[in-house]
């Protein structure tokens, strides 16, 4: 469970349309987190994209490590969101960063942790309506 692999990326083009189109966005500083029970169910329960624009960093070692390090982040952080999302479902999950500073890991991991429950939050309510 330790691993990120292929088939929990976000990925397809396709699905990353259908998730621009979501009702349910927060920011949780320094990220904004857009998230979307996906119709296509997939291998696990959440996939998962990273997004760093260029406008905020122009050097892409700078995006490539904000990328890696919340990558990092949500792979230590996966086993209880997976637990606690309803089974039979797949989330889409989009964490894009706002911030012009490169972070700190121990806040994107705190961030990362936060934009979670807030999602199993969302997913319950859901579940009940």
């Amino acid at each position: 469970m330790n691993t990120f692999t292929k088939s929990e990326r976000l990925c397809s083009k396709r699905l990353f349309e259908a998730l621009a189109g979501s009702d349910f966005a927060f920011v949780k500083y320094p990220f904004r987190v857009v998230a979307k029970r996906s119709a296509v169910l997939g291998e696990y329960p959440a996939r998962v994209a990273v997004s760093v624009g260029k406008k905020r960093f122009k050097q892409a070692v700078k995006r490539n490590r904000v990328k890696r390090q919340t990558r990092e982040a949500y792979r230590l952080n996966k086993a209880p969101f997976y637990d606690a999302l309803p089974l039979g479902q797949t989330w889409d999950v989009l964490f894009i960063y706002l911030d012009r500073q490169l972070p700190e890991y121990s806040r994107i991991e705190k961030s990362v942790r936060a934009s979670l429950h807030k999602i199993l939050q969302h997913a319950a309510g859901e579940q009940i309506s």
